[in-house]
């Protein structure tokens, strides 16, 4: 699921068509953001002067573009932040009629086929998929990846395992040509290309003093992981308090993981129950009086990846660790680690 999706119109019959867009997208759990040119959004549609404008801001946070409209539009819109399959946002576009459907980047990774067909459902539209794993009904190792929340540590053996695959060759346990592993330990190379799958388990809850580099925080967060012996790979995601929601270095660190930065209120995180490291300071400061460890278990819960009951201390992997006005703690989303 998207977290949040942009919904770009550029004419009367676009933005009719959005709205239908909008709906079914806030009906699957995500958000929808509407976008429409200055002189033609309607009430409910936020308006922009230009298009190239507005890609700067929405790229810092959308992991979804919808754009209703011509194709050459999207390309032109999309191309500067064009930076890898395995990375890139979800780009779907829809005609302002809304007849077809048509993923334009990321279609596995990203998620934009899954959200073609969906949006090609409540449009009773044709998604037109071009994908070759896709159109031959073979399976798709990104995809299976981004469904069950793995993180895909050698991108370039995706080609090998498919052309596998579409050849009919069989991957896996199978022959010793080509496979992949889902392990959150080094297991070495059991086949002559092996893609190695780790499954994100684990949540940051961070804090931090203003001005902190994402150098800095990097280096705390991966010198914390090689001590403990654990992949980078096992992050889903980042977490902080809103009042951090702008701070430059919690973002670098976000973007460098390749994960989601997630924020909350001090109200949602003091709400989170558990045994915390509290501090007066912190309460003076903020308004509330435990940031990393309340986060992490905040993200877990509000995602819906742990249930609403869930305590600190029950998944606490990692409790808070402070270091030059950096503090970090560790959530496993599982009791079992």
């Amino acid at each position: 699921m998207h977290k949040t999706v942009a919904v770009l119109a550029f004419s009367g019959q676009g933005i009719q068509t959005g709205e239908k867009i909008a709906v079914t997208v806030e009906a699957s759990g995500s958000r929808a953001e509407k976008r429409a040119p200055a002189r033609l959004a309607p009430e409910g549609w936020e308006s922009f002067s230009t298009l190239a404008e507005e890609m700067e801001k929405l790229i810092l946070h959308a992991d979804a573009f919808v754009f209703v409209g011509a194709s050459g539009i999207a390309v032109r819109a999309i191309a500067p932040y064009v930076k890898s399959k395995l990375s890139d946002p979800a780009v779907v576009v829809v005609d302002e009629c809304g007849q077809f459907v048509i993923p334009l980047l990321s279609g596995h990774a990203g998620g934009a086929n899954e959200l073609a067909r969906r949006l090609g459902e409540a449009l009773s539209a044709i998604p037109v998929i071009t994908t070759a794993t896709d159109i031959n009904d073979v399976f798709s190792v990104d995809t299976f990846a981004r469904q069950e929340h793995l993180a895909i540590v050698e991108k370039d053996e995706i080609k090998h395992l498919s052309g596998a695959l579409l050849e009919g060759k069989p991957i896996g346990a199978l022959t010793p040509e080509c496979g992949f592993v889902i392990s959150g330990k080094p297991v070495g190379q059991p086949f002559s290309h092996t893609l190695h799958l780790v499954p994100q388990d684990l949540v940051l809850g961070v804090g931090c003093r203003s001005g902190v580099s994402g150098d800095e925080l990097y280096r705390f967060v991966s010198d914390t992981f090689d001590e403990q012996g654990w992949s980078l790979y096992r992050i889903r995601a980042v977490a902080s308090i809103d009042a951090k929601k702008e701070e430059a270095g919690l973002i670098a660190l976000s973007d460098r993981l390749g994960v989601t930065f997630l924020t909350y209120s001090a109200t949602r995180l003091a709400a989170r129950p558990g045994d915390f490291q509290t501090s007066g300071f912190v309460q003076q400061t903020v308004g509330v009086d435990n940031v990393c460890e309340r986060s992490a278990l905040c993200a877990a819960v509000c995602e819906g990846w742990l249930p609403p009951e869930s305590r600190f201390e029950d998944f606490c992997l990692l409790p808070k660790r402070a270091e030059r006005g950096m503090t970090l703690a560790v959530l496993a989303l599982h009791k079992f680690f």
